[in-house]
């Protein structure tokens, strides 16, 4: 009866190894997961220069993949005086309460 019971998990974790048991595939996720137009979030590439609060926005805080939604906030001047945009930086996904 061990032997069998034995035989038996070791199968089924062999068959969920390969996969047997999978879930059914799950649509793509999409990259633009904005706010509505109206917000003025825009899909933002995180390897845009020279920002540095959207990569870690991404990677520290949100789900890693490369994009963000940024909301131009207001100008500033450098200390060369040229006017720099500052950005509101969010994910560009923000989980369901059935994600988790």
């Amino acid at each position: 009866m061990n032997r069998a019971i034995t035989s038996l998990a070791a199968g089924l974790a062999t068959a969920a190894g390969l996969g047997v048991f999978a879930t059914p595939a799950q649509a793509a996720p999409t990259r633009d997961g904005c706010p509505g137009a109206k917000s003025g979030f825009v899909l933002w590439d995180i390897a845009t220069e020279p920002y540095g609060a959207d990569n870690f926005v991404d990677t520290i805080i949100g789900n890693g993949d490369g994009w963000v939604c940024a909301r131009p906030i207001y100008v500033v001047t450098d200390e060369n005086g040229e006017p720099f945009q500052i950005y509101n930086f969010i994910d560009n996904h923000v989980p369901r309460a059935a994600d988790g």
